[in-house]
């Protein structure tokens, strides 16, 4: 999906990257090489990354479906997949972020590598 997945942390709403998507690895790479010109580092620490967020699911919720509300859910924060995470049902370009939850700080890792 092109549509951006939105949660809520220090600053406030944010926008989690797909990093799935080639645009996202081109636009992070982008940044990164931009960033570096202006300080060069030698490494990049991308802690934080996975998708936590002070509110569940998305800024406005999740929908009622499968994904959000699966018929059994294990024993998590606030008996919700969406406990202070991004919606199950947020669609990135690979696949559902319920498949991809635990990848998402390896997918950052392989665009940042």
């Amino acid at each position: 999906s092109t549509d951006l997945i939105f949660g809520k942390v220090w600053p406030g709403i944010t926008a989690f990257p797909d990093f799935t998507n080639p645009k996202t690895i081109e636009w992070w790479t982008d940044i990164a090489s931009a960033f570096h010109e202006v300080i060069p580092f030698d490494g990049m620490w991308i802690d934080m990354n996975e998708p936590s967020s002070f509110v569940d699911g998305s800024q406005d919720g999740c929908t009622d479906n499968s994904l959000d509300n699966p018929p059994y859910t294990p024993h998590v924060h606030d008996d919700a997949l969406s406990a202070k995470t991004l919606c199950p049902s947020a669609q990135q370009l690979l696949s559902s972020h319920y498949n991809l939850h635990s990848m998402y700080g390896y997918f950052e890792a392989q665009a940042t590598n």
